[in-house]
Formats: C-alpha cells, structure tokens, sequence
C-alpha cells in the first residue's frame, strides 16, 4: 500500500475541511431561507405562501393603507383616494393610483407597480385573485369587529418584519378603547349611512358597530347581513340618544343625511333628531377605513359626542 506523505495529509485535511465548511454553508442558508419564510391565512380562508418578508405592498382597500401607515410603511399602489390624506399616506407619497370600478380594478395598474403583494377587501375582490395572483400572491382581508382590525395590523408586522411597531401601534389603541369600554352605558348609538332611500347600519359584526357596542349601548345586530339595510320606522323603534351618520354623496350633492331625512315626520320624532344630536361624521373614514388608525378617529369622535351627553 502506497503510504500518504506529510503534505499529501494536510491537502486531504483541508480538502475535508472545505467540503464541511461548505456544506455547513449550504445547511446554514437553507435554514435561514426556511427561517424567513412566512405562511399565513387570509380571511377567504387561503393560505398565503411567502419566501420572505415583502417590502412592496399594492392596497385595494384603505385598511391596507392605514396598517401600513401604523408600521411606518407605504405602498406602491392604492385604490381609494383617502389614501393621499394626510392622515394615511399623504399627498405627496410614491404610489401608483389603481383605476377601475370596485371589485373590478385595473390589473395592468397593479401589476405595473410591481408589487411582493396585493391586499384587497374580502367579499368585494374575491374575483380578482385569478388575474392578480399572476402578478403577485393576494391577501384578503373582512374584519368584523374593532378586534379583526388589530389582528390585521399585527399580520402586516408579520408579512413585513415589522412585528415590534405593529404590536406597539396594537396597544396603544387597545388601551384607548379599554379607557372608554362601557363608559356610556345607558345610551343608545347608531352609525347609520345611505341616503333617504336606502338607508344601512354597521351592525355589531362591523368594526364601527362593534367599537360603539364596545363603549355605548348599540343594538343593531348583524342579522344575515353585517352591513344591515333598514328603514326609519327601524331606527325609530330603537329610538338612539345619538346618531352618526354618513351622507353618500355624487357630484355636488353634498346635503348632511339628516336634512335629507327631516321631513320624514318619524325622524324628527327621534330622539337624537329632537335633541339635535345627530352628527355628520367623515363617511370615507367611517365606511371604508376600518383599520386602527380609522377606529381612533371614529372613537375621538365618539367619545366627543357622548363626553357631552
């Protein structure tokens, strides 16, 4: 048997070493790949696959906007124009307007803003996802309470490694809101919108509705349909202390909703209408926002209202 010299040794060692080093190598970035992957549930019940956290987001719906904003993110695209307020992304933010009806956007617009993800609205984009998922994976949200929007919020830190400023942003407003729960106890609210003909309510299975069951008496349950349609005859029976209503408006119409409903002879019977205490509160914040940054501005508003009841 030929026998190895001294430096025939040392070239295997380091021949051996290199083929652990590498392997070890190989082993550590395939376990930092597995460790950034991210897996999650939708509110459509799909699961969303991710290799790693996403940077560039595209949002159909504020409430992706507004949890954005709470993490200190932006995205590359929006649907609804309150998005450039400056109390969610701002006017002057880089993102990619999305044209096209809701439920029916533009999915040229989306995919030229080369998102890592779509957000949309659960119930409303469903039959996007075909279209948009050749772009890029799609994540529906459909909260129903004030607790479905934290949770959301807490998902974006998830999705975007920005869990420590998503959970600091979670508890501030659930601290809020446990500082006003059950505070006005004895008065009865209603978040009303529409217009004379069709009228609606956030029910308590909406984020509105339930953040006033939270703090106020709030009767207007869900039924089949979270975003109830009623009449005045309706509200009347229930007789709230204090309305919140939103005018849906077209063009220059701008008309608050109670002076569109003040010849009714049952809503000037109310209670609320009597005593002058129905508010015209912000509709796009109110009806679309849903997320954290919106709940706080409905319960400031709220907690105005009721403080002075």
């Amino acid at each position: 048997m030929r026998k190895l010299s001294g430096s025939s040794l040392w070239f295997g060692a380091l021949a051996s070493s290199v083929l652990v080093l590498a392997a070890c190598s190989t082993a550590d970035a395939g376990s930092a790949d597995a460790a950034s992957a991210i897996s999650v549930t939708d509110d459509s019940g799909a699961v969303i696959e991710l290799d790693a956290p996403v940077e560039r987001i595209a949002c159909l719906t504020l409430m992706c906007v507004d949890a954005l904003r709470e993490v200190g993110m932006t995205p590359v695209a929006y649907r609804e124009e309150l998005a450039t307020d400056p109390r969610y992304a701002g006017p002057d933010a880089d993102m990619r307007p999305i044209t096209g009806g809701f439920g029916e956007e533009n999915v040229e617009d989306i995919a030229l803003s080369e998102p890592d993800l779509v957000i949309g609205l659960g119930g409303v984009q469903d039959g996007l996802r075909g279209a948009v998922e050749d772009v890029a994976p799609m994540y529906l949200v459909n909260p129903a309470s004030w607790q479905d929007s934290v949770d959301f919020l807490r998902t974006i830190g998830l999705l975007t490694d920005r869990q420590q400023q998503a959970d600091a942003a979670a508890e501030e407003f659930i601290a809020e809101v446990d500082a006003a729960a059950g505070k006005w106890r004895g008065l009865t609210t209603l978040s009303m919108y529409g217009e004379p003909a069709s009228l609606g309510v956030d029910s308590v299975a909406t984020p509105v509705g339930s953040l006033l069951a939270e703090v106020s008496d709030y009767p207007w349950q869900a039924g089949t349909d979270a975003f109830a349609t009623v009449s005045v005859e309706q509200i009347a029976s229930a007789d709230p202390d204090v309305i919140f209503a939103q005018a849906f408006s077209s063009g220059s119409d701008s008309e608050p909703l109670s002076d569109r409903l003040a010849s009714n002879p049952l809503w000037s019977g109310l209670t609320a209408a009597r005593n002058d205490r129905v508010i015209e509160v912000d509709a796009g914040v109110w009806a679309t926002g849903r997320g954290t940054i919106s709940l706080l501005m409905v319960l400031a508003t709220v907690t105005a209202e009721l403080e002075n009841s």
